[in-house]
């Protein structure tokens, strides 16, 4: 029964992988569009009147909403990845470092293929930023399986939460 989450993980990391690479793809025109229909959704939810506001104000609202929207979908994408590489790695020797370094050079190359992409550029400042969404991920993973595993050091061995 262990081993049953280790296809669903590597899955879940896959797609994760695919959706992160097709988002990345898109041309700046398309994410932009992509991002503005987000970020439209976001204020309607944030402000009640937002539809019966005027044109201008809607558009600064959504515009100034942008920059946020598209540096906390970068976060929350690199948490997501760095919490199902520390469970799929969790048995492994030094599985902290591992899963932010996977993390971290799957960023890295997420970025670098953004230089290929009309439109798009690649920034060292997003490679950190998902980096420390991975980072956050891991231990948000470490922390939760403590907590399942009840803390004990029979437990924790037993799960390979850590190894010695």
């Amino acid at each position: 029964m262990k081993k049953k989450h280790i296809p669903i993980t590597l899955i879940l990391l896959i797609l994760l992988m695919i959706t992160i690479f097709y988002l990345s793809a898109q041309p700046a025109d398309e994410s932009t569009i992509t991002s503005g229909r987000f970020c439209r959704m976001a204020a309607r939810l944030l402000f009640r009147d937002f539809s019966s506001m005027e044109k201008s104000t809607q558009e600064a609202i959504t515009s100034g909403l942008t920059h946020i929207v598209r540096k906390a979908a970068h976060f929350t994408e690199y948490t997501v990845m760095g919490f199902l590489w520390y469970l799929l790695l969790r048995r492994k020797r030094r599985n902290i470092l591992l899963s932010i370094s996977v993390t971290a050079f799957y960023a890295a190359s997420d970025e670098l293929h953004q230089k290929f992409v009309a439109g798009r550029s690649g920034q060292i400042s997003d490679v950190l930023l998902d980096t420390c969404g991975g980072c956050f991920g891991v231990l948000t993973a470490f922390v939760l399986l403590c907590i399942i595993c009840c803390c004990t050091d029979e437990n924790i061995m037993k799960w390979g939460v850590w190894k010695k």
